[in-house]
């Protein structure tokens, strides 16, 4: 069985899941309590993403290929990662019959609103978002088959949360009806 994760219970709409919390550090120690306690067959983590110059339209659905981890000072140069964490890869058989578009998600500490930095950001991945790489580190150290699914709320830059404000609902809808087709494996 499936077990549904989100950062919030929004995220989640009917579906049964755990609430781990807004951003990757608290989502990865939460998710890692959790994962020994219960030790589910898989994760799933849903949520909502920013889309990157050349990503995936507001509104749309993804399914993430692999996850990154990015600090945003680092990106603008303005700080140094000794040895940068490598991308974490899906699980590709969990999500098959969803038949969804895949993305390159790329995790960030806050929504990015600077163009310089949504620029730098956009090399290599399509979309940004704020749990995704605290799970996927979790379950890849338990041993936990992972997959992410994310509707897209809004364009990575200066309006994205006024877009993230105004479309938040629409991703959210559209991303209950695209994995509903999966609830029987939802674990309760």
């Amino acid at each position: 069985m499936i077990q549904l994760v989100c950062a919030t219970p929004e995220e989640l709409g009917p579906f049964p899941g755990w609430e781990l919390g807004l951003g990757s550090v608290p989502v990865a120690a939460n998710l890692t309590k959790l994962l020994y306690a219960e030790r589910p067959d898989a994760v799933l983590i849903l949520g909502t993403a920013g889309s990157l110059p050349g990503g995936p339209a507001l509104g749309s659905v993804v399914s993430a290929r692999r996850i990154g981890f990015s600090p945003g000072v680092a990106a603008m140069g303005l700080g140094y990662i000794p040895k940068p964490p490598d991308p974490i890869f899906c699980d590709p058989t969990l999500l098959p019959e969803l038949d969804l578009p895949q993305a390159d998600i790329l995790t960030v500490g806050a929504v990015t609103t600077d163009s310089v930095l949504v620029n730098r950001l956009s090399d290599g991945w399509q979309c940004e978002q704020m749990e995704a790489y605290g799970a996927a580190y979790a379950c890849q150290q338990a041993k936990v088959p992972f997959a992410a699914v994310y509707g897209i709320a809004n364009k990575c830059g200066p309006d994205a949360h006024a877009q993230w404000l105004a479309h938040v609902s629409e991703a959210r809808t559209a991303l209950h009806e695209a994995i509903t087709q999966l609830a029987a494996q939802f674990r309760t």
